[in-house]
C-alpha cells in the first residue's frame, strides 16, 4: 500500500506564478498506516527578498546560502513520488510546487493531486485553520509558520483522520500509483536551516575546513601572482579572465586546482583585511565582492566572513558616512522609510532610489537581505547595513 508524503511551505508571498518563491520546504514521510517514519527539511534560496519575514521568522542570511529549488528538485522528488501527497491547504502548497517544478525544468501539474486536510477537517468535526483544528484535536503545534514543524502537525492532523476513517485516503492512493511524476536527477544537496549562518553553527566552519590549502600546487605561485595584479582594482575584465585562463594552460592547472588556488587567495585577503584585529563594514564589502568576482557560492562567501570575524577582537558594526553621501534603502515600510529618510537628511545624506557605484552604504531592513538593491551592493562592494548607522 502506499504511504504518505506531508507538505508544507513557507513563501515569499502568495503571487507563485509570477514574482513569489518557495523559501522553505518541510516533509514528514508516513507509511501506508500513518506511522511517522522520516522528515526533512530546507530552506530554499528564493533568489529575492523574503517578503513577510515577521510572520514565517526566516534569516536573510541563512535563506541567501540555502540551494535553489532546482538543486533539491531531484532529493524532494525521490520523498514525493509513489506517496500520498497531503498538505493543509493543499491548493495553496500544490501550486507553489507546480509553479517551481516548472521553474526547475521539470513540469508536472500538483494542483488536484493532493489530500487537503484542512478541506477535511469539516467532516470530522474540526476547525479549518490549522492552529485550531490542532487545538481541536489536542495535537501541540509549536513554532507555526515554520515548514517542518507544520508538515509535523499537519501529520498529526491525518493521523487522526486515519484513526476515525481509514477509507479516507482511498481515492487519494489510487491518484498516487498513476501519478507520473518527471525523473530529475538526486544530488543529496546538503538542506540547510534555519540558524545555519549564526555563529557556532558549525556549517560555516565546516566549509573553510574544506577549502583546499595545499601549498604544492605546481605553478600556484604564478597564477597567484597574476591573479592579484589582475584583482587590485577589484574587478575583471574579459581579456584579464583570459589572461588567466592562458596561463593556467601553459602552468598545466587544472578547474580544480584554479578553484583551490582562488579560495586561497581569498584566504590571504581575509588575513590581510584582519590583520589590524578589526573587520569594517567596508572590508566585509570587499570580501564579498572579490569572492563574486571568483565566482564562489553565497554559502562560501558567508562562510568567509564567518572565518573572517573571528580572526579578530572587534567586528565594527558602523561605517563612516560624510555629508554629501548617498544611501539608498531596502526592505522598510513606507512609514520606517520615511522616518530614516529624514534622519539621513538630519545628517546631510542624500537618499538615493537605486543603487549605483556612487552609494556609500545600502541600509536594509535585514542586512541579509537578497534584495535586488542587496544584491547589486554586494555586486559593487558596496557595504550593505542596518539601521543602526543612521541612529547611532
Amino acid at each position: 500500500m502506499t504511504g504518505f508524503a506531508v507538505v508544507d511551505l513557507e513563501t515569499t508571498g502568495f503571487a507563485y506564478n509570477t514574482r513569489d518563491r518557495i523559501c522553505e520546504i518541510g516533509v514528514v514521510l508516513l507509511d501506508a498506516d500513518g506511522r511517522r517514519e522520516d522528515a526533512y527539511t530546507t530552506l530554499v534560496n528564493p533568489q529575492r527578498d523574503l517578503g513577510a519575514q515577521h510572520v514565517h521568522g526566516i534569516d536573510a542570511t541563512d535563506a541567501r546560502i540555502a540551494p535553489l529549488f532546482a538543486d533539491v528538485v531531484g532529493d524532494l522528488t525521490e520523498l514525493l513520488a509513489g506517496r500520498v501527497l497531503v498538505a493543509h491547504n493543499a491548493t495553496f502548497d500544490t501550486a507553489f510546487l507546480t509553479a517551481e517544478y516548472a521553474r526547475a525544468g521539470f513540469p508536472v501539474d500538483l494542483r488536484d493531486a493532493a489530500l487537503c486536510t484542512m478541506r477535511l477537517a469539516p467532516a470530522f468535526g474540526a476547525p479549518a485553520k490549522l492552529g485550531e483544528c490542532c487545538r481541536h484535536f489536542g495535537i501541540r503545534l509549536d513554532g507555526a509558520h515554520a515548514a517542518l514543524n507544520d508538515a509535523e502537525a499537519t501529520a498529526q492532523v491525518l493521523q487522526r483522520y486515519l484513526a476515525v476513517d481509514a477509507a479516507v485516503a482511498h481515492p487519494w492512493r489510487d491518484c498516487a500509483g498513476t501519478m507520473r511524476w518527471p525523473a530529475p536527477a538526486p544530488r543529496a544537496t546538503t538542506p540547510v536551516v534555519r540558524g545555519a549562518a549564526a555563529p557556532g553553527s558549525g556549517l560555516l566552519a565546516r566549509v573553510i575546513a574544506g577549502f583546499d590549502l595545499s601549498t604544492d600546487i605546481l605553478g600556484g605561485a604564478e597564477y597567484l601572482d597574476l591573479l592579484g595584479r589582475v584583482l587590485v582594482d577589484e574587478r575583471i575584465t574579459s581579456d584579464e579572465r583570459a589572461a588567466l585562463s592562458a596561463l593556467a594552460r601553459r602552468l598545466g592547472l587544472g578547474t580544480a586546482q584554479q578553484d583551490a588556488l582562488h579560495r586561497r587567495y581569498l584566504l590571504g585577503v581575509v588575513d590581510a583585511v584582519c590583520a589590524d584585529d578589526v573587520i569594517t563594514p567596508r572590508e566585509r564589502a570587499l570580501i564579498i565582492k572579490l569572492a563574486r568576482l571568483l565566482d564562489r557560492s553565497d554559502l562560501e562567501v558567508e562562510a568567509l566572513l564567518a572565518h573572517a570575524s573571528s580572526l579578530v577582537s572587534r567586528v565594527s558594526a558602523g561605517i563612516d558616512l560624510n555629508p554629501g553621501d548617498l544611501v539608498v534603502f531596502t526592505g522598510f515600510g513606507a512609514d520606517e522609510k520615511a522616518r530614516l529618510g529624514a534622519l539621513a537628511a538630519s545628517r546631510g545624506l542624500g537618499v538615493h532610489p537605486s543603487v549605483k557605484k556612487a552609494v556609500a552604504a545600502v541600509i536594509a531592513l535585514d542586512p541579509g537581505s537578497n534584495s535586488g538593491k542587496a544584491r547589486k551592493a554586494r555586486e559593487y562592494g558596496i557595504p550593505v547595513v542596518g539601521a543602526h548607522v543612521l541612529e547611532g
